[in-house]
């Protein structure tokens, strides 16, 4: 039986990310952009789009060292759990 074994864990050269005003972002306008990929600087919307490749070049070309990209749920509306 061979055993595996997790990857090393090295800490960040960044440091620590706050992204308290992407995660702000998010909660304001995340309903406008389901389905969607958004790429964020901060709480500034860089783009949105089915690729978030072409819009994390587009930041990283405007100097923006970490864009945020995120991929938006579309809602399939209300879940039911329990016991019928």
């Amino acid at each position: 039986m061979s055993i595996k074994t997790a990857p090393e864990v090295r800490k960040s050269s960044l440091g620590v990310i706050d992204l308290k005003k992407e995660m702000e972002w998010l909660k304001e306008h995340a309903c406008e952009y389901a389905g969607e990929w958004v790429v964020l600087d901060g709480d500034r919307l860089i783009g949105h789009g089915a690729d978030p490749i072409p819009i994390v070049e587009q930041a990283r070309a405007e100097g923006v060292k970490m864009p945020f990209a995120k991929y938006i749920m579309e809602e399939t509306g209300p879940s039911m759990g329990g016991w019928l």
